[in-house]
């Protein structure tokens, strides 16, 4: 934890040292505005001298003054530096996170991700900041104070010297009873978003099958073992208070007791012989001792809260380092690619892949080349890893054996970044975003001009149900798309591929939700005005797949047959049981 923090810190230590400077300056402040409430007491109230008084009160304004420009600025600087920090951190957090493999993402969970980077990285954020506050404010209190009160008197050191590590004792212990339960409550915090998530993200289908009440009783019970967890975490830390206040106010009695026998010995003594003893302790001294005894010990009150910020934060640093030390499975490559000569070529040499956790390859031995502008359709069975196929093609997971080349050379060799520059990928299920339909044409290619977006709608298909709406493209788009039908997402979502202007364009099933004549339309757009690109289509319905130039046919990880439509009419009996159980007809 210290390593990770140091980290970030580092790059502020300016601001982290003024931090504790200007709290040290209001606890000698603080101090010394005791030290004059003593003298005034003892001095000036006792000798009834109304000009010591009133210039030790004017004094006492200003340092109170000062005490609080320090305060203030101690403030400012420390909010600085955890909030930098922090930024930082979090960040790299979520830039290490877009850059997780599918199977790494999947193995954290995305609601635990969300608690990472927004409560893990928070509670860094205010361990850092009580930290430099309250760490500096408690011990430079601690050790000033305990100078102060041993010159005072030297018994009511001794009384530290008891009070101290009765309170460090019941400190450590309430700590090491309660640290275990922060990692299980961060843990149940992961479970509480991870709910929210699948129930936001899947909000009609929780509708659609009136399973409101059921995900209420979910979310609750998740929510409820959160709560008992806190709970417990709670209950314990609500003796810590009173234990630490008894000792306080046992140690206040203590010293009352002493410093009264005293005064009261002194004031004998005065009335019997006119004087008061050499080292006689005030009524001043009594009060300037109380005062620093309390503050030593809230300060050491406000040590042990720091170390419970301390021990929750050792448990999420443990879950951010967990992030961030995670092995990258995808790495780039160092090929440079501006001095390659672009073909839109892609070939599959023997290329096997299986997932991380599975021995079983959900793909075999495929071989499979894809020339420049050719449009290529993938077809097969529920499972045969079509969808898998042109995953490795964007690297979002890596082959496990044999080569995958675009352009002659490996996909491994690219950065992944310049490769996917190459690459536009439209899904079956449309991401779109919130805001304007210009502006998610546009995610495409952010330098794309009005010619080029309205271009990029007419070949996808949308520029008709656009003019439709009453501001055009500047109609907005609600979050995930939900104020557009189906087949509108689809579409735009082609039109973001194209305006890319990529090489190759993957279509993985992403025209399922177009009519048939819309989608004949489409892809006769497409060989007019993109024919050059190089186009992937995955594909369940042999409508779509059957106008391609050729088509592979998946079976069990196998490709079985590539060629053209006519062609497998006469020889595959997978590609024309597919096409009998779609449409219904016997092969001449």
């Amino acid at each position: 934890m210290v390593k990770l923090i140091w980290k970030y810190v580092k790059k502020y230590w300016y601001l982290a040292i003024l931090a504790p400077i200007f709290m040290i300056l209001e606890v000698y402040m603080d101090m010394i505005l005791a030290s004059y409430m003593e003298q005034m007491i003892d001095v000036g109230i006792q000798t009834s001298n109304i000009d010591f008084i009133i210039k030790c009160g004017v004094k006492m304004i200003f340092i109170v003054l000062v005490g609080v420009v320090c305060g203030i600025a101690s403030g400012i600087f420390t909010n600085l530096t955890s909030h930098k920090a922090i930024n930082d951190l979090r960040k790299d957090l979520f830039s290490k996170i877009m850059h997780l493999s599918y199977h790494q993402t999947d193995k954290f969970q995305t609601g635990s991700l969300v608690t990472r980077v927004t409560n893990d990285t928070t509670s860094i954020q205010q361990m850092i900041n009580m930290s430099l506050r309250m760490m500096v404010r408690q011990l430079s209190m601690m050790i000033l104070g305990t100078i102060m009160v041993i010159n005072i008197d030297k018994r009511f050191g001794m009384l530290l010297l008891f009070a101290i590590p009765l309170l460090l004792l019941i400190m450590g212990l309430f700590a090491f009873k309660a640290t275990p339960y922060f990692s299980i409550m961060q843990k149940k915090i992961d479970r509480v978003n991870t709910v929210v998530h699948e129930n936001l993200t899947g909000a009609r289908v929780v509708k659609a099958f009136n399973k409101e009440d059921y995900e209420s009783s979910r979310f609750e019970k998740v929510n409820d073992d959160h709560v008992k967890t806190m709970w417990k975490v709670n209950v314990i830390l609500a003796f810590l208070m009173p234990l630490l206040m008894l000792v306080v106010y046992g140690l206040n009695a203590a010293i009352y007791s002493i410093g009264g026998k005293d005064i009261i010995n002194n004031y004998n003594s005065w009335l019997m012989n006119g004087l008061i003893g050499e080292n006689a302790l005030m009524i001043g001294e009594v009060n300037q001792a109380i005062t620093y005894i309390t503050m030593i010990c809230f300060g050491l009150m406000m040590f042990g809260m720091l170390i419970i910020y301390i021990t929750r934060s050792i448990a999420s640093s443990k879950r951010i380092i967990e992030v961030l030390e995670t092995e990258i499975e995808i790495r780039d490559g160092d090929f440079d690619i501006s001095n390659k000569k672009l073909t839109g070529t892609i070939e599959f040499k023997d290329v096997s892949f299986h997932y991380p956790d599975d021995k079983d390859d959900v793909l075999d031995k495929i071989n499979l080349k894809i020339n420049k502008g050719e449009t290529i359709a993938i077809v097969g069975g529920t499972g045969s890893g079509k969808s898998t196929l042109v995953n490795l093609l964007t690297r979002f997971y890596d082959v496990t054996d044999g080569e995958l080349m675009v352009d002659g050379i490996n996909v491994k060799d690219y950065k992944q970044n310049e490769l996917r520059d190459l690459i536009a990928i439209c899904l079956q299920k449309a991401e779109l975003f919130a805001g304007t339909i210009r502006d998610n044409i546009k995610w495409g290619n952010e330098n794309a001009s009005e010619i080029e977006v309205i271009k990029a709608s007419e070949i996808a298909q949308a520029k008709e149900f656009i003019d439709s709406k009453e501001k055009g493209l500047d109609e907005w788009v609600e979050e995930k798309g939900t104020s557009l039908s189906g087949g509108q997402k689809q579409r735009l979502s082609i039109a973001r591929a194209i305006i890319k202007k990529p090489e190759i364009i993957i279509f993985d099933d992403s025209t399922s939700a177009l009519d048939l004549v819309t989608e004949a339309k489409l892809y006769k757009a497409m060989n007019k005005e993109i024919g050059h690109i190089t186009k992937i289509v995955v594909a369940q319905r042999i409508a779509t797949a059957k106008n391609a130039d050729k088509i592979a046919v998946l079976d069990q990880g196998h490709i079985v047959a590539f060629d053209t439509h006519e062609n497998l009419m006469k020889s595959c009996p997978i590609y024309i049981d597919i096409y009998n159980s779609q449409l219904n007809k016997e092969v001449e």
